[in-house]
């Protein structure tokens, strides 16, 4: 068993399983950097296919707000994508709220999501994210 506690949304496999085991081995590490509080790749329809919270950590939002805020995110991302032509591919998206950070890295069809803490360095996190995942 990971140490991620996905709080009542289970990933939704549609992946292989080797895709699936990939994804999650990525959200698991980037869920041992301590100012990371939720890693997990939402498909084009709005679904979390692998990833969850850290454990110990409590969602901020029910499990239907979670949801909605997942296809409003790959909703976001595709609309995004209509000017990659003019002003180049998305590589990140960063907002900074009171109680966190949220972060959204575009990969392929699929969108990774992070939630961080509010004071972190969004630069910085963004980087070493991407690093991680193979993204820079």
């Amino acid at each position: 068993m990971n140490d991620v506690m996905s709080a009542n949304v289970k990933p939704y496999k549609t992946q292989n399983s080797q895709e699936y085991k990939i994804f999650q081995q990525k959200c698991d590490r980037l869920l041992q950097e301590d100012e990371i509080r939720f890693a997990g790749l939402i498909n084009s329809m709005g679904r979390m296919v692998a990833g969850g919270f850290k454990k110990g950590v409590l969602p901020l939002e029910d499990d239907a707000e979670r949801q909605k805020m997942y296809m409003e995110l790959a909703l976001r991302v595709s609309m995004r994508m209509e000017f990659d032509y003019s002003l180049g591919k998305v590589k990140y998206s960063a907002s900074r709220r009171e109680k966190s950070v949220m972060m959204s890295f575009p990969i392929n069809n699929t969108v990774l999501l992070i939630s961080a803490e509010p004071d972190v360095d969004i630069d910085k996190t963004a980087k070493k994210i991407m690093k991680l995942c193979g993204l820079s």
